[in-house]
């Protein structure tokens, strides 16, 4: 069905014409299984889809971008396709968070003034909040009490109208938004389909208003016409099993989330509740927006394979939102592939594969690339191709226009010294081997210390290895300039409330001096959620960057 539509209308549409009455959507409001549950069927997802569009026919005209500032659930699916039935561009946000305010809503404006938003969705409850803090210009509505479709008149849209601006972390500077076409977007979906294979139903905890969990989740459902099962990213994070119970209940083929779901997983799910579990339904664990450890593949498999989960469930994968979503995956149905490599070799962009547990980094692949897409490793500063480490260049259909009304950025534009493209330059660092990618981290983070280019995932990696008290995921390599040099700091979580801070410092020295041989410059432990995080779970390195500085101005640094 997916392959006669030209737009995500034309195929909720199809999917409303040809199945009305069947279950698509189930949203569990608890995150509990046994728990109350909303359900959305094809038909219900268009009729409301119409009925918001209505309204916003009325408030706007085509072309308008309308924020999306909605808590987890239904409201939010049928607002963005209310929008798209209106010909108005959705632009999901991270809705306001009170314990953030400043940062939070310093984001929320920035993205608002970047896409010019005539309106700013959401729910009856949260309306009266969000008036208080709207962005200049924008019109606030409602979307839940939409219910009257009369006055709705079809778009005329096509496979070249933009169909989502989805803004990226910014974590560099202002955020900017990624202009996706419903031909990215389905183009996308194709590929992803063909990567993970038939998918019978999908659960997912992921935010929705983010690439992975609107797109990878919501949309691939949707195109697949398979069953969704979603809740809230705070109810796994609270109580991690719900995710995998939520799997076993419905019986889900397909479901996954970055790596540090599955090591929250593997701490936090008691073994009385994953007694309960059977995951043998669980085809594809995808795993990606962050790097993927192959010691937490591991650790998760050898938690929960008595369970049923298979070592060929594992799917590790490639994507940024500049592409759509999905770049690169494994292989379905055989066990992801892991490989030595000298770290030392690493450091200089050469590929030397090693047994030698003391010299080699182990890193995971992250499959191949969609049969339409193209990936070429490329020398950053020549920009000729080469065979060891180098930046990750990427061509094909799910590649984006570009940034909204950026269009002097060369990112999407970047040819090879041949003339050779256009390509899109990720900014992600990694090598081919075996005809497979493997990430060795991103350009921008890359710390070069006494000439060694070290990459911070491996830092952070040994030190939650040697040091309990840190927070897995909650720790931050980056480099600072002190007196014309570079100097590594490291900030730190702990939650610990009986292990001394000089204790701390100390550990996490001695692990980054015995892993990788350099010495830290300083340490500072921050308390539990302190480190700046995007909405998917990943690390903002700069940010933390900045953080440091501002504390440090404040605190002397460790001895």
């Amino acid at each position: 069905m997916i392959d006669t539509c030209e737009t995500l209308v034309d195929v909720v549409r199809a999917r409303a014409a040809a199945r009305p009455d069947d279950l698509w959507l189930r949203y569990l409001v608890s995150g509990d299984v046994t728990g109350p549950v909303v359900e959305l069927t094809y038909g219900e997802l268009e009729r409301r889809a119409r009925a918001i569009a209505a309204t916003l026919q009325r408030c706007g005209r085509a072309g308008d971008r309308a924020l999306l500032l909605y808590p987890s659930g239904l409201d939010f699916v049928t607002a963005f396709f209310g929008c798209l039935f209106a010909g108005m561009i959705p632009v999901p946000a991270y809705p306001p968070d009170p314990s953030r305010a400043q940062r939070t809503l310093a984001k929320l404006h920035a993205i608002a003034d970047d896409c010019g938003a005539a309106l700013a969705l959401t729910t009856s409850e949260f309306l009266p909040m969000l008036a208080q803090v709207r962005p200049a210009g924008a019109v606030c509505l409602a979307t839940d009490t939409c219910v009257d479709v009369a006055g709705w008149q079809a778009p005329a849209l096509s496979a070249e109208s933009i169909a989502l601006l989805q803004y990226t972390s910014g974590s560099t500077g202002a955020p900017k938004g990624v202009v996706l076409q419903h031909r990215h977007l389905l183009a996308n979906e194709r590929s992803i389909a063909a990567g993970m294979g038939p998918v019978e139903l999908v659960v997912g905890w992921l935010p929705i208003f983010h690439d992975m969990g609107l797109i990878g989740n919501v949309l691939q459902g949707l195109c697949a016409g398979s069953g969704l099962v979603l809740m809230s990213p705070v109810a796994f994070l609270k109580r991690p099993a719900r995710w995998l119970e939520a799997i076993s209940h419905y019986r889900a083929t397909t479901s996954g989330g970055p790596n540090f779901a599955y090591d929250l997983c593997v701490r936090r799910v008691s073994d009385e509740e994953r007694g309960r579990l059977d995951l043998s339904s669980w085809k594809v664990a995808y795993c990606g927006a962050e790097p993927v450890r192959d010691a937490t593949y591991r650790r998760f498999l050898a938690r929960f394979e008595q369970r049923g989960l298979s070592p060929a469930t594992f799917y590790p994968c490639y994507g940024l939102a500049e592409a759509t979503l999905f770049v690169t995956g494994h292989r379905r149905g055989t066990p992801p592939r892991s490989v030595g490599f000298d770290a030392a070799a690493l450091e200089r962009g050469e590929i030397v594969v090693s047994t030698d547990p003391a010299r080699a980094r182990v890193l995971m692949s992250c499959g191949t690339p969609s049969p339409t897409e193209e990936v070429r490793i490329v020398d950053p500063e020549r920009h000729g191709p080469t065979e060891g480490v180098g930046e990750i260049w990427v061509r094909g259909p799910g590649v984006a226009s570009g940034y909204w009304e950026r269009d002097a950025d060369d990112v999407f534009r970047a040819c090879l010294a041949g003339g050779d493209g256009p390509f899109l330059r990720t900014g992600d660092l990694g090598f081919l081997h075996g005809g497979e990618l493997y990430l060795a981290g991103r350009r921008k983070d890359l710390i070069i210390l006494a000439g060694r280019n070290l990459f911070p995932q491996d830092l952070e990696a040994a030190i939650e290895a040697a040091v309990p008290a840190v927070r897995p995921g909650c720790c931050a390599a980056f480099s600072i300039e002190d007196e014309g040099e570079e100097r590594l700091c490291i900030m730190a979580e702990t939650d610990s409330a009986t292990t001394p801070v000089e204790h701390l410092v100390r550990d996490i020295k001695g692990a980054v001096a015995a892993a990788c041989g350099v010495a830290t410059y300083d340490v500072l432990i921050v308390g539990k959620g302190a480190l700046p995080k995007t909405s998917s779970g990943k690390l903002e390195r700069y940010a933390c960057r900045l953080d440091y500085r501002r504390e440090r101005a404040c605190r002397p640094a460790s001895e």
